[in-house]
């Protein structure tokens, strides 16, 4: 494998021109470990060895300089950086696959939470609809999705069956880089095994009782797809993330109620008693959901008491 296929180019080389490496490579993060990494470069993969303060900012996806001792000496400047609340989980993703069941865990607010995330951290959001395989009708989780994910691609998918994987795989392409998020059980670390041709990742069967899939992936890893397909991390399952300070994410999550509040009357307007509300108006047209509105506003406290964090 060589550098463009782990997603070298710009921004990365002209970054890495100007750190006067000094006899250091580049290489790309792809697993963290207490006190190294491993790296995959032009010469294939290599333990290396954390130093300062190198070790606290690198993650899974960075690109960083390695020196001839083997030693992290800096880390490239980032983009599309898919994070949570104090933890960055990813870096340098292209797009963010927010995963969910078509059974037990579809959920709309939590839909709206990951794809916020998603989008506060740069990176395109596509919904996978997993699971396909134990619904009959999925007439009622389209619907849920469109009006939890409003223009956001739909991908459905059976991990199982191999539907879907053709479609998540033409997302991807040489050097672009995927993550799979959303909640323990739904399939990611399943669907990351199709993707590779191979298992991977371990996998548990699902429960019989409430057809739900159990927590397997403990530690977030970087793949490469077979013949330069893209790269893929797996995340452990994450139920709650909470938001982070940049108020992007929320504005995209919500782009239709950001077109609906255009219309209001005050550029001020709360949407909540103020006379000529286009949001309220929408409301009882029954063209939105008022659950949908107040989660935005849950979710903007969030990103709000995140930024009050950082200063």
């Amino acid at each position: 494998m060589n550098l463009e296929d782990l997603g070298w180019g710009e921004p990365f080389a002209s970054a890495f021109a100007a750190s006067d490496p000094d006899g250091g490579t580049p290489a790309r993060v792809i697993a963290v470990h207490r006190g190294h990494l491993v790296v995959a470069g032009a010469q294939g993969e290599a333990l290396a060895v954390v130093a300062g303060r190198t070790r606290e900012r690198a993650t899974i996806g960075d690109w960083v300089v390695v020196d001839a001792r083997g030693v992290v000496a800096a880390r490239l400047p980032r983009r599309g950086v898919l994070a949570r609340a104090g933890q960055d989980l990813a870096a340098n993703v292209d797009v963010a696959f927010v995963v969910t069941s078509a059974n037990r865990d579809l959920n709309a607010r939590r839909l709206e939470r990951f794809v916020a995330v998603a989008a506060a951290g740069g990176c395109e959001p596509v919904i996978v609809l997993n699971k396909a395989d134990l619904v009959t009708d999925l007439d009622p989780a389209h619907a849920v999705l469109d009006a939890a994910a409003p223009g956001v691609p739909t991908i459905v998918a059976s991990a199982q069956r191999g539907d879907g994987v053709d479609a998540l795989a033409a997302q991807l392409g040489r050097g672009r880089t995927g993550v799979l998020i959303g909640s323990s059980g739904v399939g990611k670390s399943t669907l990351v095994n199709a993707l590779l041709g191979g298992e991977r990742q371990a996998t548990a069967e699902i429960r019989t009782h409430d057809d739900r899939g159990r927590h397997t992936t403990t530690s977030r890893a970087l793949f490469a797809l077979p013949h330069g397909g893209g790269l893929l991390v797996d995340t452990p399952g994450v139920r709650l993330p909470r938001m982070s300070a940049d108020p992007v994410g929320v504005a995209a999550a919500f782009a239709d109620v950001e077109a609906l509040a255009a219309g209001c009357r005050f550029s001020d307007c709360r949407h909540d008693t103020e006379p000529g509300c286009a949001v309220r108006a929408a409301i009882a047209a029954g063209e939105l959901d008022p659950a949908r509105l107040r989660h935005r506003g849950k979710l903007e406290d969030e990103q709000r008491w995140a930024a009050s964090r950082r200063r």
